[in-house]
Order: C-alpha cells, then sequence, then structure tokens
C-alpha cells in the first residue's frame, strides 16, 4: 500500500494559521506559497516521525514519546528547535492539566449535589427538581383537563338551545301542514 504526501497533507486552514502568526503584519500569501508551506511541513513531520519511530524501536518502546522525538531532533541535527519545544510541551501539558482538574473538580461537586440531594429526598426534605417539574406538568394537565368538561357545557348547552330551535321549527311546519 503506497501512499502520497497528499494522503498526509495538514490541513489548509491550519497552515494559514501557523503562517499568518508567523509572519508580520499585512503580509500577503499567493495559494501556490501556501501549498508548497504545507507540503514542506508534511514531509518534515513525516520524516521526523519516521526517525522518533527508530529512536523508540531501538529503546524498545512501542509508543512514541516526546522524549523520542527530542531525540529525534538531535538525529537530524535541529537539536536548536529543542528549548522552544520544551516550553511549548510544557505549557500544552500544564493547561491538559488544568483542563483535566478543572473537570474533576465540577465532577466532584456535582457528585456531592447529587448525594446532598438524594439524601434530602430520602429525609423527605427536598425533591430533585426534575420531580418537581414533573408534578407542575402534571397539576397543568389536570387543570386542563378540568377547564374542557367547562367548554364541552357550553358547546353541549348551545347544541341543545339548537336542537330546541330545530324542534320548534319542525312543530310549526308540522302545524302549517
Amino acid at each position: 500500500m503506497s501512499s502520497s504526501i497528499e494522503d498526509n497533507e495538514l490541513p489548509k486552514a491550519n497552515v494559514t494559521r501557523v503562517l499568518k502568526t508567523a509572519l508580520p503584519p499585512g503580509t500577503a500569501l499567493q495559494k501556490d506559497a501556501k501549498l508548497a508551506v504545507s507540503k514542506a511541513a508534511t514531509v518534515f513531520i513525516n520524516y521526523l516521525s519516521s526517525v522518533a519511530n527508530d529512536v523508540a524501536k531501538g529503546a524498545n518502546h512501542k509508543t512514541i514519546t516526546a522524549a523520542d522525538v527530542f531525540t529525534a531532533l538531535e538525529h537530524v541535527e535541529l537539536e536548536n528547535l529543542s528549548p522552544q519545544l520544551r516550553e511549548s510541551l510544557e505549557a500544552y501539558q500544564q493547561l491538559t492539566l488544568e483542563k483535566k482538574n478543572l473537570k474533576k473538580k465540577e465532577k466532584d461537586l456535582k457528585s456531592q449535589e447529587d448525594d446532598l440531594t438524594m439524601e434530602e429526598t430520602s429525609r423527605g426534605q427536598k425533591r430533585p427538581s426534575n420531580e418537581m417539574e414533573e408534578e407542575e406538568e402534571e397539576e397543568e394537565e389536570e387543570e386542563e383537563e378540568e377547564e374542557e368538561p367547562t367548554n364541552k357545557k357550553i358547546k353541549s348547552t348551545d347544541d341543545e338551545e339548537e336542537e330546541e330551535e330545530e324542534e320548534e321549527e319542525e312543530m310549526t311546519s308540522a302545524r302549517h301542514s
């Protein structure tokens, strides 16, 4: 199974965003320039990944780690990129950790709220809001059902009046015949 560079091409929007942040404001880029940078970045990533894979295999790892990538940068003589990449990696890891901790705190708070609600419910002090909403809906339905018979009575009274008028007309027409 052969793969071409197009199979691994980076998303154009991402390449454009990176180029706009890297270049001075107001710099115009032709479509061909964006394509050339995209293909070059794809080739570079594939090459660095291949070298990092060789490093990982050499260390009997099944998975490529960040350390393998930094070692690969040294092998391809681009170790001057390492400090900046390490800073970016640490910032990313810190951000990820903060998000994870925030989600855990939110989950713990929700769990505590659920526990309190269940405890209060079991004591009969407080019902969960969804039970209260269901009860309110049932009350509204009961009120609507109570209103409907009233409407039916009005209709049936009107119907009775119409029937009486029709009977009177029939009696009147029968008398005239």
